[in-house]
């Protein structure tokens, strides 16, 4: 979409309103296209393709589709206000220190309908529980890395797949700019009480970005 210049302005209106019907049918942007697709997300780059569509001023574009972008959030953050430390729920993580983080998830934990004969076969060879591995599985194919080692385990065998045990980075920065983004957006509706408790809840990201993801020992 980043290609696309002023010319296609129709193209990128279009893909975004698409993908906003899909966020006020189904609470997400689904994997793909499909049916079988529904029970997993897109990573959230929703916001960030809004954005685009008025380079000069995002916070207009942003309100204008404040709706979808609070149901996306939403969808992410599901379960998250009943989560005890140290616990999980679905995306949503809860960190020993009470830190909220996110990682990627599938509401099914069955073999990909795209996919089947090979997930059955990964899951016989691996020796775990079946719906265990289809879940780690699907929620792979969420994070768009499908299928990268950064999930398994054993670099070399993906029958050691753990995605659901990662929090991953790239997707929490996502989240960062998601919470920054509806605060700018309800900021622009007028929503100061919203817009507040969105800029918190991206400080207290942060805190928990620094705090989790950041080793200071691997820096350069």
């Amino acid at each position: 979409m980043t290609g696309l210049g002023p010319g296609h302005d129709d193209i990128k209106q279009s893909m975004v309103d698409n993908f906003a019907w899909l966020i006020r049918e189904t609470g997400h942007v689904p994997n793909a296209n499909r049916t079988y697709y529904l029970s997993r997300s897109q990573p959230p780059f929703f916001f960030a393709m809004v954005g685009l569509l008025s380079p000069g001023d995002e916070a207009a574009a942003w309100a204008d589709y404040l709706p979808e972008l609070k149901a996306e959030y939403a969808f992410w953050m599901q379960g998250a206000e009943d989560l005890m430390e140290s616990n999980a729920h679905a995306r949503v993580v809860k960190m020993p220190d009470g830190h909220l983080l996110n990682r990627y998830y599938s509401n099914t934990q069955t073999p990909r309908a795209e996919s089947y004969l090979e997930d059955i076969t990964t899951a016989e060879e691996s020796g775990r529980n079946p719906e265990e591995l289809y879940l780690n599985i699907s929620a792979a194919c969420e994070s768009g890395w499908d299928f990268s080692s950064r999930w398994f385990a054993d670099p070399n065998k993906m029958t050691t797949i753990q995605t659901t045990e990662i929090i991953p980075i790239d997707l929490n920065a996502l989240m960062y700019n998601l919470e920054q983004t509806l605060a700018n957006a309800r900021r622009f509706a007028e929503d100061t009480k919203g817009a507040k408790a969105l800029e918190a809840a991206a400080a207290a990201r942060k805190d928990a970005i620094d705090a989790w993801l950041w080793d200071d020992s691997k820096a350069t």
